[in-house]
């Protein structure tokens, strides 16, 4: 053989040799993803909170904004939300249930702030409701304006986000989707794997940039998570994922239902997102068994992962209570905590030197 197509060769085989022989950029995990990053153990400051109504109770989800923070109150029977003023320490109920004017239809969870507008967008995943922040914090609990979106092929399913004049969630038919309030259009992306009839098996909920026109979405029960950006007419999506559902949907009586199997497990529990950097609180746990307790324990963690805005992992911070959901002041780096406690609670963490 010529000496120089043998080296030619060789030269390929260790390419080829080398390549396939490395090791995942990603890990075999989510924990795996971090294992290379810092760990920095955290104290918290127990927040005293004056409840005005029903005290707190789920505090499922939470989002902050300029001293305010909306939280998730799905069992109180008159409200679906729950304020904090942070100025004040103060609890009141925020977002009527019922079928008068305002009111919510539904326990819906749809919520977000426009930071650069002051703006906070709530849904009931019918009509889309916008208010001041300035009349939130004054207790005007009227909207400024309200819209709804045709939906009768186009749909989202579950928790939407407002993404500088967006609309951004899951749809029944396209994993992805972005309507565009102001010419009531919509884009959409990628294919259900198994068909529009896995959606429910694959929900996910989302956190929006501060300013710019990306969101971030991650998945509760599976390994996955995401950085979408809006580059009309298209959605970029930047995916991290570690394998696909184990859901199944049950069809019958004209109705669609997930069914959950013995090997159910916990992904990724709460997402909060500040101008440069997203925090994700993260459990990786299988329950015990189905009962209820051994759930809850599964969902909580006290590990808040951080990343960049590219999805490259920066520092785990190791949290001194146990938590159910978070979010972020951005402007002072200041990381809010619920625990889910017989009592719960809002837990403030300082998070210093981040990058």
């Amino acid at each position: 053989m010529n000496p120089k197509i043998a080296c030619n060769t060789i030269l390929i085989l260790v390419f080829v040799m080398s390549f396939s022989c490395a090791e995942n950029p990603q890990g075999k995990d989510f924990k795996d993803y971090f294992s290379r990053t810092d760990i920095v153990e955290v104290s918290g400051k127990e927040i005293p909170l004056k409840v005005i109504g029903n005290p707190l109770s789920f505090m499922f989800n939470m989002s902050f904004f300029d001293s305010l923070i909306l939280v998730n109150e799905f069992p109180d029977r008159e409200y679906t939300y729950k304020l904090i003023d942070l100025r004040e320490k103060s609890v009141r109920p925020f977002g009527k249930k019922g079928e008068g004017p305002n009111e919510l239809l539904s326990d819906g969870f749809s919520f977000s702030f426009d930071h650069e507008n002051e703006l906070l967008f709530l849904s009931d995943n019918i009509h889309y409701y916008v208010f001041d922040i300035e009349d939130v914090k004054n207790g005007n609990q009227k909207p400024k304006d309200m819209f709804t979106i045709d939906q009768q092929e186009k749909r989202f399913m579950g928790n939407t986000v407002h993404v500088d004049s967006f609309i951004v969630g899951s749809m029944y038919h396209k994993r992805f989707g972005a309507y565009n309030i102001e010419n009531e259009s919509f884009l959409n992306k990628e294919e259900y794997e198994g068909g529009p009839s896995m959606a429910l098996a694959n929900q996910a909920f989302y956190i929006n940039h501060p300013t710019e026109k990306k969101a971030v979405y991650c998945m509760s029960q599976v390994p996955e998570f995401g950085i979408l950006e809006i580059q009309e007419p298209e959605i970029k999506v930047n995916k991290f994922s570690w394998g696909v559902t184990n859901l199944s949907v049950q069809n019958g009586n004209g109705s669609m239902a997930v069914m959950v199997n013995e090997n159910e497990k916990f992904e990724f529990m709460s997402v909060a997102a500040s101008e440069d950097y997203i925090f994700i609180l993260y459990s990786g746990e299988i329950p015990a068994d189905r009962s209820r307790e051994a759930r809850v324990k599964a969902a909580l963690t006290n590990t808040i992962y951080v990343l960049d805005w590219k999805g490259k992992p920066l520092k785990r911070y190791k949290t001194d209570r146990y938590l159910r959901s978070i979010a972020i002041d951005g402007n002072t780096n200041t990381l809010y905590g619920s625990t889910y406690e017989e009592n719960p609670g809002l837990i403030s963490y300082k998070l210093n030197n981040i990058p």
